[in-house]
């Protein structure tokens, strides 16, 4: 069974990516753009308050006729439910960093666009809610943790979502369903950003080559082969060549292309 058609998903509209963000984050329509908008004007009057008497108006900094909203009105949205947003970067989500699959939801941001990487019930069902793709998308463990560091790269602003209670239908259903097989993960994620203007971003230059993308993926590839069974037979490996020199417990040898090959297969499943 494909849990996809279970997923509550909303295709973009206008450039409402925060409603679109949160309520896929929440798995239902909780949030309209009225609701967004008089949170981002009760900000606007608590701002104002500060800086400001009331009878001299200035422009809100929390959102326009577009559909824009700030960060402030994302995380006001979310307290509403009880949950709080964390930037990747803080202290508080070191953890999230290292392990960002053990987590259960991050919000991404740049600029006018936002969108959610929501996982349900299972580690291995990771999903990109993103409302500028034509439905939810599968993507792998080890895929989330590459994604995410290279949209950070890439200038994205993204918050760990904390809180949440897993108990969606989709997540009720996700949690009797065996792990998606690795043939299908997600290949929405190309190193290119998304732009509401319908023009892909250019891709960093120098990602083909880039150390930390090439190495997990050889990695993840290599333990999906069989080729290695885990960090330690790596480790000892590399050990034992350098101690004689003879090639003993040595890991096989990769040129380049078939690196390539081999990043291509983990990344986008080719």
């Amino acid at each position: 069974m494909d849990l996809v058609p279970h997923i509550h998903f909303e295709k973009q509209e206008g450039n409402l990516c925060l409603q679109h963000a949160l309520n896929a984050l929440l798995q239902g329509p909780y949030f309209t753009a009225v609701d967004l908008a008089e949170i981002a004007r009760k900000l606007d009057e608590d701002e104002q308050d500060v800086v400001a008497p009331r009878d001299q108006p200035r422009e809100s900094a929390n959102y326009d006729d577009s559909g824009f909203f700030s960060i402030q009105v994302m995380q006001n949205a979310l307290r509403i439910w009880g949950l709080e947003a964390t930037p990747l970067g803080a202290e508080t989500a070191i953890e999230a960093r290292d392990r960002p699959q053990d987590e259960l939801a991050f919000i991404c941001n740049l600029q006018e666009h936002w969108y959610t990487l929501r996982r349900f019930a299972l580690p291995s069902r990771w999903y990109n809610l993103n409302s500028m793709l034509d439905g939810a998308e599968w993507i792998s463990e080890t895929y989330l943790g590459m994604m995410l560091r290279q949209i950070e790269s890439e200038g994205y602003s993204i918050f760990v979502i904390r809180g949440l209670s897993p108990t969606s239908p989709a997540d009720d259903l996700a949690a009797t369903l065996p792990p998606p097989p690795q043939s299908r993960a997600s290949n929405t994620f190309a190193g290119q950003g998304y732009s509401l203007s319908g023009t892909p971003e250019q891709p960093i230059a120098g990602l083909e080559d880039d150390d930390w993308a090439m190495s997990a993926a050889i990695e993840a590839s290599l333990r999906e082969a069989g080729t290695i069974a885990g960090e330690e037979e790596v480790s000892d490996g590399k050990r034992k060549r350098e101690d004689d020199g003879k090639g003993k417990g040595k890991v096989e040898d990769v040129s380049v292309e078939e690196m390539r090959r081999r990043r291509g297969e983990i990344l986008y499943g080719d």
